[in-house]
């Protein structure tokens, strides 16, 4: 299931307009993996598009990960989505699930960038093995914290990635992330 204007195209290109919604209860931002980039997520060899149970996700569609050596998903919201009238921080969580046969991840750790337009990201390494361990089970990764003044432009954006070595992984379902505000 391709992005129509990238048919031909071996990357994932953001679906914007997928999937992206606003919990009117406490400010949380939901985004599908569909609205994210998904470095060879149009190649069904690595990734495949898989139905979400109604009971498990907010979100119809995932992205499985069969298997890759390079993996780089990464995503954006603009800034004025968010509903802040004072500095708020923002925590992003990725939300991963892995398959019993899931393989590669006790070696290399993935790093998670949280950050805004024009600034540092912050990263964090993770070794995902602890997770993998608890198969067919959603876990809530923090990819970091950020802070967003009210008066401030741009986007937040956000990445999981392990680009830094050849080792094969798998196994991965991949619903997509949560923006959370945090409550001091």
């Amino acid at each position: 299931m391709s992005h129509p204007e990238h048919a031909d195209h071996p990357h994932w290109t953001a679906d914007v307009d997928h999937e992206k919604w606003v919990d009117n209860g406490d400010g949380t931002v939901h985004i599908s993996a569909k609205a994210m980039n998904i470095i060879w997520g149009n190649d069904s060899r690595f990734w495949h598009w898989v139905d979400l149970p109604e009971t498990e996700s907010c979100f119809k569609v995932g992205a499985e990960l069969v298997q890759v050596s390079w993996i780089e998903v990464s995503g954006a919201l603009d800034l004025a989505k968010l509903r802040r009238s004072q500095p708020t921080w923002y925590e992003i969580i990725f939300l991963i699930k892995f398959k019993a046969d899931s393989f590669g991840w006790d070696q290399v750790p993935i790093t998670f960038e949280v950050g805004t337009s024009g600034t540092a990201k912050q990263k964090k390494s993770i070794l995902l093995e602890k997770y993998r361990e608890k198969f067919d089970k959603w876990n809530e990764l923090s990819g970091g914290c950020v802070e967003v003044k009210p008066d401030m432009a741009g986007y937040l954006e956000f990445g999981m990635l392990e680009v830094e070595t050849r080792w094969w992984k798998g196994g991965m379902l991949f619903e997509g992330v949560k923006i959370r505000p945090l409550i001091k």
